[in-house]
């Protein structure tokens, strides 16, 4: 995606395609009914629209919609006023804003593995979704039908092209790491 320096009206569906399913199954994390947690983020994305809010980077888009996704959740679960310790916990982890930060980042890394993995030419994504899944490099030759060294070599390939994607999440960890520092 490429930087965000107009506003995010301008750029609403690119956005919304980007991270509405990762930001659903964050809500998710939170609230059980997948309806409300689609509801939340669709009203995040109304906000974005109606307020036309502007972000110098990717980066504070992000922690943007992860925030008012969060922020969201934890209003839903004190309207509720849900005394149960099953909600009470929920609670406790809306405010960590230390597990905030390493839920983000994990969020992240999922998104970008699989939209990576999608951009993979069809034999390496067929491979490295097997790999995934914990399927051994033998067992993965077989189930596709070519060679034990084909997958071996089609595997480190992918790798070689994931680890080079992967390049622009460093400075999204750094960016989390040095925010965590500074206000702790």
């Amino acid at each position: 995606m490429s930087h965000i320096n107009t506003s995010a009206k301008n750029n609403l569906k690119e956005v919304f395609d980007t991270y509405y399913e990762a930001l659903v199954l964050y809500a998710n994390r939170f609230l059980s009914l997948k309806d409300e947690c689609e509801d939340i983020v669709q009203d995040i994305f109304a906000d974005l629209w109606e307020k036309d809010l502007t972000f110098p980077d990717d980066l504070s888009l992000k922690v943007y919609l992860y925030k008012s996704t969060r922020n969201k959740c934890y209003n839903i679960i004190k309207h509720n006023k849900v005394k149960d310790l099953y909600s009470a916990n929920y609670i406790q982890l809306l405010e960590d804003d230390n597990l905030f930060l390493k839920q983000i980042l994990e969020e992240e890394i999922v998104r970008q593995l699989n939209s990576i993995i999608e951009i993979l030419p069809k034999r390496k994504k067929e491979i490295i979704k097997l790999s995934l899944r914990g399927i051994k490099n033998k067992e993965i030759s077989e189930i596709i039908g070519i060679k034990l060294q084909t997958v071996k070599t089609l595997k480190s390939q992918s790798y070689k092209i994931l680890r080079e994607e992967f390049k622009e999440l460093k400075t999204i960890i750094n960016f989390l790491l040095f925010k965590k520092k500074k206000y702790s």
